[in-house]
């Protein structure tokens, strides 16, 4: 493991001019934080008010930034770039918005820990192995077991991680892991469907997530989690992908498309705030 580790960390920063066009603001709360795409097709990293207001950019230009995310604890971004030949990176933008650092490579970042100091992320190699990597520590201890994982999301309150999982029939499930030695929860169960990308509401009581199981179009569909053995669904009737909840829980963002809505938790009027991908609702 440590010698993996040596490979896949890297003390690299890349420093660029804090000018107003890539300062962030030290507090980026109730904001809306996704990748915007550049007309080289390359991309990079903005936020904006949940209205779709005060739009500001966070980083320089990049090949594929993809699954950004920030942690108010240690007032971090990050977000996982991949490069023209498919290698994934790792890199986490400092509060001031003057630092980048690559933390990883081979990997693909998935959330921070709730108290900022530790992250997921997931192997690209076959194995698709999902790891809590502590970031002060530069340590990686693995969590998913035999699973394959392809995306996944740690509770706030840091008690379970729902992850998207690679079943034997080539579709994917969700899975609830637990952080305390409580064991694996299968939360959904469709041999025909995927279930993709989820993510906890605030509260710790739901999960949003996107799903093919209704047709050719994927929907956004909310799991709730309050009991772990009473899994219920509700469908809100939105197309669409990468859904992420308001900080009061009662709105989500999600992408369409190449653009960006927000919509109450029930499906109705859903708004376009912008253009971009892979949105995520700060707290």
């Amino acid at each position: 493991m440590k010698n993996l580790l040596k490979k896949l960390t890297a003390a690299v920063f890349v420093m660029f001019f804090a000018s107003n066009l890539y300062a962030a603001e030290n507090n980026l709360s109730n904001k809306i934080l996704f990748v915007e795409k550049e007309q080289a097709g390359s991309t990079y990293l903005s936020v904006m008010d949940p209205n779709g207001a005060n739009k500001k950019r966070l980083t320089p230009s990049m090949f594929n930034i993809v699954f950004p995310k920030y942690n108010n604890k240690s007032g971090w971004v990050a977000f996982t770039n991949q490069t023209a030949n498919m290698t994934s990176e790792i890199y986490i933008l400092n509060k001031n918005g003057d630092q980048l650092k690559k933390i990883l490579t081979n990997a693909s970042f998935e959330d921070f820990s709730p108290d900022g100091k530790s992250f997921l992320y997931i192997t690209t190699d076959q194995n698709a192995s999902l790891y809590v990597f502590n970031i002060a520590k530069k340590e990686a201890t693995k969590v998913s077991q035999t699973l394959k994982v392809t995306s996944a999301n740690w509770s706030p309150d840091g008690e379970w991680i729902v992850a998207s999982v690679l079943t034997d029939n080539g579709t994917l499930d969700l899975y609830l892991i637990s952080c305390y030695a409580q064991g694996i929860i299968k939360a959904t169960d469709t041999p025909n469907a995927n279930e993709a990308f989820p993510m906890f509401s605030n509260d710790n009581m739901k999960v949003a997530f996107y799903t093919n199981r209704h047709g050719d179009k994927n929907e956004i569909e909310i799991l709730g989690v309050g009991v772990k053995n009473n899994l219920a669904l509700t469908r809100p009737l939105l197309v669409g992908t990468h859904p992420s909840f308001s900080p009061d829980d009662k709105s989500i963002v999600y992408q369409d498309g190449e653009d960006i809505f927000v919509s109450d938790l029930n499906g109705h009027e859903p708004t376009k705030i912008g253009t971009g991908r892979t949105p995520y609702w700060t707290k």
